[in-house]
């Protein structure tokens, strides 16, 4: 089975495709321009190098968040468009485990961070065997850099863009428990994507393409904005 893995949640995208479980192909970018430019380039790129065409494609994995709001929205957007024109199968997955998932040579406790901004960060701890499977300890946070530290009562691994930031305040709050990797070190992968999507296909399980949103945890600016708006006029 023809797996594409789509990744548009940090600052790097990444796409990947896998054949029963194998990576055929897998490429990233920054995002230098933006993710619209980005995405369909690193697809037919992925395309090509594994000499496959896109109806060929039997299903879609994407990551559906937490993470940046329009790269989310980029990301599911492409994803749905070809579903709905090639019908494929859809698998959301969580932008957190996806990176989690991408850790290697670390056994125990590890914890990713993306900088939510407004000095805040998205965050999810996680258990790694020595095997390298990985077990979910808790559900996506939005949370300050203080207050994830202080949930921290032994040795971790921190990875993501939160760590680039906020990494001083984690190692001052965590000290020798504390061991740090920026996103670049720790990449999103496509691949993964893929990966954890045919996971699902196999045992029959796939998300409603209609139905299908981002997972954002707290609501953007906009709708911020646009609930202040509704509230003062009712008063």
């Amino acid at each position: 089975m023809l797996v594409l893995g789509i990744d548009a949640a940090t600052p790097i995208a990444s796409v990947g495709l896998i054949q029963d479980g194998r990576v055929l192909a897998e490429q990233s970018a920054g995002a230098a321009a933006s993710h619209v430019e980005n995405l369909l380039p690193l697809i037919r790129r992925v395309l090509d190098q594994s000499h496959v065409s896109l109806p060929e494609v039997a299903g879609i994995g994407v990551t559906i968040g937490p993470g940046a709001f329009s790269g989310l929205r980029i990301a599911l957007g492409t994803t749905k468009g070809f579903a709905y024109a090639l019908s494929q199968r859809v698998a959301g997955v969580s932008t957190l485990l996806t990176l989690a998932s991408a850790v290697t040579d670390w056994t125990g406790r590890l914890c990713v961070v993306l900088d939510a901004r407004k000095r805040e960060v998205y965050a999810a701890f996680f258990a790694r065997e020595a095997r390298g499977q990985i077990t979910r300890l808790s559900d996506d946070m939005v949370l300050s850099p203080e207050e994830l530290a202080n949930q921290i009562s032994a040795p971790c691994l921190f990875v993501g863009d939160g760590v680039e930031r906020y990494g001083a305040i984690i190692r001052e709050h965590c000290g020798p428990h504390t061991e740090l990797l920026p996103l670049a070190a720790v990449p999103p992968r496509g691949g993964i994507v893929a990966r954890l999507a045919w996971l699902r296909f196999k045992q029959g399980d796939h998300d409603d393409v209609a139905q299908l949103i981002p997972h954002y945890i707290r609501r953007s600016d906009a709708e911020r904005n646009r609930l202040k708006r509704s509230s003062g006029s009712q008063t």
